[in-house]
């Protein structure tokens, strides 16, 4: 995919975000089932001894995994640092150290996200729901890499890739959505395991996901190999049980 394609979807994806925020937040209370399983592996490491754990969340949305740990945390002093570039997510009353930034405008502008990023290195470093809006192969090893270098030695990393292409209902429906959006929106043909998904039924509403592959994931891991451990790999979440494969990695 070449960059001015990219910057297109990455642009669809900011106005989307801005203009149905309280609609998406509305949709995105409960946790996830895929929390749990990641607390349940971590949290006698990161709140054994420790009184206060600091957290990174790049991409926080409605700051729903700050409320998560909060609740199955108690006790602990917990110090959230939080990255995303639409408030109009972000929830009253929250404790997070909310920081708005671009990260894939930086990423275009080849700038380096940690030297951005107002917070310091932490014991764990998250991202959910958000490495599927990234078009290009490169920035998402980018990113990946500023998770791992955002951490302190011996901190975790976790992190989900939407695999909806493997659920026979999302993916039927993104094919016919995908073919319309192009033809509506003059886009190229993307790359594989890119689309174009529309929301709520809403005419003319679409946003950029891609689906990752096995494959992809593997490479990814393979990428940072030698910067981290993989603690765990597992799929969860959705009414399929199958819709994330998360990864829990040590630096």
């Amino acid at each position: 995919m070449n960059y001015e394609t990219a910057k297109r979807l990455c642009e669809l994806n900011t106005e989307f975000y801005a203009e149905h925020a309280d609609s998406f937040s509305a949709s995105r209370h409960a946790p996830w089932p895929g929390w749990s399983d990641c607390l349940n592996l971590i949290k006698e490491d990161i709140c054994s001894d420790a009184q206060v754990l600091n957290v990174f969340d790049l991409a926080c949305g409605n700051l729903r995994f700050e409320s998560f740990l909060r609740n199955n945390c108690s006790g602990l002093q917990i110090n959230y640092y939080a990255v995303d570039n639409c408030d109009d997510l972000l929830p009253q009353g929250s404790q997070a150290n909310y920081q708005n930034l671009d990260i894939l405008d930086l990423l275009f502008k080849e700038q380096n996200l940690n030297t951005s990023f107002k917070a310091p290195e932490c014991d764990l470093a998250l991202c959910f729901g958000f490495m599927h809006h990234i078009p290009l192969l490169a920035h998402r090893k980018a990113v990946l890499e500023s998770l791992i270098k955002q951490v302190r030695p011996g901190g975790y990393i976790i992190v989900t890739f939407w695999q909806f292409m493997k659920d026979e209902k999302l993916r039927n429906k993104a094919l016919v959505v995908h073919e319309n959006a192009l033809a509506e929106l003059g886009l190229p043909k993307l790359s594989p395991n890119d689309f174009l998904l529309d929301w709520n039924n809403i005419p003319g509403t679409y946003r950029y996901c891609h689906s990752f592959s096995d494959d992809e994931i593997d490479d990814l891991i393979a990428d940072v190999a030698q910067q981290t451990q993989l603690i765990s790999r597992f799929i969860s979440d959705g009414r399929s049980n199958t819709l994330n494969t998360y990864l829990i990695l040590s630096r």
